[in-house]
């Protein structure tokens, strides 16, 4: 192969490269910039999702912080609630309930991952809290498992209303769905 050929041939291909080369930057350049993730778990930002998936809803003071434990990575809070009111389920008077949080940093002081849909359970505070599993008859060394809590900033009266109406109405299927695809802007 003479030297005319080979520098016609090596030409064309450096041509070619350039030439996909561009045209991938620009097919990269025009896609979208998001990118999906799944969400799964029920919205807790929903007060209708939240009633239809626990087992039990009431409105509560909190007495006692009783017991911190940690296990495997984990750490839960069990905390002494007075009943003020059930608005779904039973509750005993007095309920020992459990919930996960994480140490503050200070003796005696905790935090959760989102402290505005699940509050950490401080004595002397009310609170809305919604039970996923365990028992609230108060027996003893029976716990029920707050997965939702929140401080009642509505009075009793207010809450009761609030929630009443979230328990009369069910959720939409897709509402209360495990997973679901969530576009948000990549960045």
């Amino acid at each position: 192969m003479n030297m005319h050929v080979k520098v016609w041939v090596g030409g064309c291909l450096a041509a070619a490269v350039a030439a996909g080369g561009a045209a991938w930057f620009t097919i990269a350049a025009q896609e979208p910039a998001t990118t999906t993730h799944a969400v799964c778990g029920p919205d807790l930002g929903r007060d209708d999702v939240v009633a239809a998936r626990s087992q039990a809803v009431a409105v509560v003071e909190a007495v006692e912080n009783t017991r911190y434990r940690e296990d495997g990575g984990s750490a839960y809070l069990t905390t002494r609630v007075k009943t003020l009111e059930a608005l779904k389920g039973e509750f005993a008077d007095t309920v020992h309930v459990t919930q996960g949080v994480k140490n503050g940093g200070a003796p005696g002081r905790y935090m959760t991952e989102d402290p505005d849909r699940y509050a950490v359970l401080e004595p002397g505070r009310q609170y809305v809290i919604a039970v996923q599993s365990g028992s609230t008859t108060g027996a003893a060394g029976n716990e029920a498992w707050v997965w939702y809590a929140e401080p009642a900033e509505r009075g009793l009266v207010g809450e009761r209303e609030h929630w009443q109406k979230a328990i009369a109405t069910p959720p939409e299927t897709a509402a209360i769905s495990e997973c679901e695809d969530i576009d948000t802007p990549a960045g």
